[in-house]
């Protein structure tokens, strides 16, 4: 296996939570806990287990006095401040360097990745979506340790047709435990997705998680997408998908179970 870790990290978080604007009205749905922890803390974990040094959490501006806060306990020295006021001894300092920065443009996962992009002076870097959490914490480095640094890849799992309405389809050509995509559907309905299945067979198709890898020229794809949008910005994902038709996109297939914090209900969100 390839060890091609990232070194920088774009947490997208740029969403207000509408579907679960009960929770998210007073906190980001993204401080949802998850096995006793905010999900945050987890996706920030995975990121620094997948070898990240630098991330960059891109939020909505509504919660820009939480970031404030957020910044104390994530930034540098977070960790031995708690500490310290707490009166407990001092552990082991984390080696992830996290920044909250307010998103500014279109509210898209888009301008999420431009804005992170922008402020770690960066074209290759991973994005991750933050409402999209893997308590095991190995999603990323699956993406990152199995994939050729030199061309954009995704995470994906395999395909279930109960779950395709929730998630975009990627179709894959090739061999191995490194695909390559070649068309992308957006959230078909049951009929579409039965339809995709009788024409690629269930082996060519996945299911897309939040996890990419992005290039220099991906990025760039992604900016003249953003300019050119006649009205809303399109989905990263849909973005993604164009770039593919004519660039390799590598597909890395995952059995790692994910947790949907934008789930209504988060106890009963089926893994994803």
């Amino acid at each position: 296996m390839k060890t091609q870790r990232s070194t920088a990290v774009v947490i997208a978080a740029g969403g207000l939570g509408t579907r679960v604007a009960g929770w998210s009205t007073f906190m980001p749905k993204e401080f949802r806990p998850v096995e006793g922890r905010p999900g945050i803390v987890h996706v920030l974990q995975e990121a620094e287990t997948g070898g990240a040094r630098r991330a960059v959490v891109v939020h909505h501006p509504y919660y820009a006095g939480l970031a404030d806060w957020s910044n104390q306990v994530f930034g540098p020295g977070g960790t031995s401040r708690y500490r310290q006021l707490a009166q407990q001894p001092g552990g082991q300092q984390p080696l992830l360097h996290v920044d909250f920065i307010a998103q500014h443009g279109q509210y898209a996962d888009v301008t999420s990745a431009l804005n992170g992009s922008e402020h770690l002076r960066t074209g290759n870097f991973a994005l991750v979506f933050s409402d999209n959490v893997d308590p095991e914490h190995r999603a990323l480095a699956e993406l990152v340790d199995a994939t050729d640094p030199e061309h954009p890849a995704v995470l994906t799992s395999p395909f279930d047709i109960h779950r395709a309405s929730t998630h975009g389809v990627v179709i894959c050509s090739g061999t191995g435990p490194v695909l390559t995509m070649t068309r992308l559907v957006e959230k078909p309905d049951f009929v579409n997705a039965a339809r995709l299945v009788a024409e690629h067979g269930p082996d060519r198709l996945r299911l897309l998680q939040g996890r990419m890898r992005i290039t220099p020229p991906l990025l760039h794809h992604l900016a003249a997408t953003a300019r050119h949008a006649q009205r809303a910005e399109p989905k990263v994902s849909l973005a993604l998908a164009s770039y593919a038709l004519r660039h390799r996109v590598q597909v890395v297939t995952s059995t790692v179970p994910m947790v949907d914090l934008g789930a209504p209900d988060l106890d009963r969100a089926a893994a994803s």
